[in-house]
């Protein structure tokens, strides 16, 4: 009879320790967990130039989110390296104004382009130039 007695005792034990388990797996399991493995979704970069339109010379500033946080990301004018701003921490800048100028169309848009130097996250946007 003593060996009945041990195998009972030891049965709400594993009860207990059985539950924990199915809890555990449960909570993993549940909508809305990301567990540490899980990769974070990337987010769509965006570029934009403001103002967007007007002849050379106009004042603009270059805004950008959806970056890696604190990467450099360079701005191109069509294929030519216009300059360059460091993200924060959500990889997002803002940069500083300057007049855009030639080389490019007498009239017509112009391309802008942001590419993260770490990240290879590229988004564009445009600048229609007038006269």
């Amino acid at each position: 009879m003593g060996r009945i007695n041990s195998r009972v005792s030891s049965f709400p034990a594993l009860v207990v320790l059985l539950g924990a388990v199915l809890l555990v797996a449960t909570f993993l399991n549940a909508p809305g967990h990301m567990s540490a493995a899980t990769p974070r979704p990337a987010s769509t970069p965006a570029v934009q130039i403001t103002p967007n339109s007007g002849p050379y010379g106009t004042e603009t500033v270059v805004t950008g989110q959806g970056f890696a946080p604190h990467e450099q990301v360079a701005i191109y004018k069509e294929t030519r390296p216009f300059f360059a701003y460091n993200t924060d921490s959500s990889g997002s800048f803002v940069g500083a104004q300057h007049p855009l100028i030639g080389p490019g169309p007498v009239s017509g848009v112009i391309t802008i382009t942001a590419t993260g130097r770490t990240s290879g996250l590229k988004a564009t946007c445009i600048f229609t130039v007038t006269h």
